[in-house]
């Protein structure tokens, strides 16, 4: 698996629309902490959407959540669900959601390539900090 994070920059626009091209998945992220972050998802959905294959995964991500909110949690659920995307809250800084967010989209990408496999992640990854193996 290979993640890039362009962490919005727009610097870096020009060159995402080349790696949507050939991924399988998308983490759109905000940050609750900042409501201008949030109106740009639809900027990105529609990136992806111009740019991608129309069988890509996509979960939301509302991160940050460890400091003061400017998006409630119910703001980013609308969100998704009009996207018909799994929702995440997580914290970076305290690793709270990552592991979740990051086995949902794993697991949905694996069942759009083998819809009859098993799919098994390690449970115990909590343990391992921050490991999906």
């Amino acid at each position: 698996m290979k993640i890039w994070d362009t962490a919005g920059q727009e610097q870096f626009k020009s060159l995402t629309k080349n790696f949507y091209k050939n991924s399988h998945g998308v983490v759109i992220c905000y940050d609750v902490s900042n409501q201008k972050s949030f109106e740009k998802i639809q900027e990105w959905v529609n990136s992806i959407a111009d740019n991608a294959s129309t069988n890509i995964k996509m979960v939301l991500v509302g991160n940050k959540i460890d400091l003061t909110r400017e998006v409630t949690k119910d703001e980013g659920k609308k969100l998704a669900e009009n996207y018909k995307i799994p929702f995440f809250e997580t914290s970076a800084k305290t690793d709270e959601g990552i592991n979740e967010c990051f086995r949902k989209l794993i697991s949905d990408i694996i069942h759009e390539f083998k819809p009859n496999e098993s799919i098994k992640l390690d449970t115990k990854a909590e343990e391992k900090k921050g490991c999906l193996c």
